[in-house]
């Protein structure tokens, strides 16, 4: 494991209190391990108190460090701390899901949350879905308005409607969810602008198998990761 303290590959400069350092082998507590999660904490006074947790020198915690340092290295993750990554993986680990393969993202917002297709593969994975069907229908033209680069666009054509059945185990009627293209079109996303009939099918169905075999929390409705930071801010 390459060394995490003080490298400015691993950890930026606005850590927020929160960083990944080597464990002090002297320190009974902390035998075995050789990195420790230290943050600093402060009290009604102000008073600041820093607490650290040895993280295990075992396969698994090794699979964890070293998945949180690739992701820093590059891509969407590399402007987060190392402590927001790591508990990042361990979330994805804990659902079953690849955070190296782009299930689990960090939204605008700081809050951790999973792709439509993870949340596909979460619920298929339950052993609850019997079978699904989705039907798409060509709806009228529309003309739907959004901002991209700050600059405001209309994105134009026909308004799908996607009509999603899933039969569940121990269910006596399927469950079925109607939604149109109006509701979840979203501009800034390029795939939506050139892909509107396959997005809505995908998250049309992720948004029912969610419901089913519910994974965490949407985005949107999820507190924000208190150890966000990004790098420059």
């Amino acid at each position: 494991m390459a060394e995490l303290e003080g490298s400015a590959a691993i950890i930026p400069q606005a850590t927020q209190g929160a960083r990944v350092v080597r464990a002090d082998t002297a320190d009974v507590g902390n035998r075995g391990a050789s990195y420790a999660l230290t943050i600093n904490e402060f009290d009604a006074a102000g008073k600041s108190s820093v607490l650290s947790v040895p993280l295990p020198q075992d396969e698994k915690w090794g699979s964890v460090l070293l998945r949180a340092a690739l992701l820093k290295k590059g891509g969407s993750w590399k402007t987060y701390d190392v402590p927001t990554i790591i508990h990042a993986v361990v979330y994805a680990d804990n659902l079953g899901l690849d955070i190296m393969a782009g299930d689990v993202y960090c939204a605008e917002e700081g809050r951790l949350s999973t792709t439509a297709g993870a949340k596909i593969k979460h619920a298929m994975q339950s052993d609850r879905i019997v079978g699904y069907s989705v039907e798409m229908t060509e709806g009228p033209e529309i003309s739907i308005p959004y901002t991209l680069k700050q600059q405001e666009q209309v994105w134009k054509g026909p308004n799908w409607k996607a009509t999603v059945t899933v039969r569940v185990k121990g269910f006596d009627a399927p469950v079925i969810y109607v939604t149109t293209l109006a509701e979840w079109f979203t501009g800034r996303n390029p795939n939506w602008r050139t892909r509107p009939a396959y997005m809505l099918r995908k998250n049309a169905l992720s948004k029912v198998m969610e419901e089913v075999a519910p994974l965490g929390t949407e985005a949107d409705e999820a507190p924000p990761i208190d150890m966000v930071s990004v790098a420059g801010k």
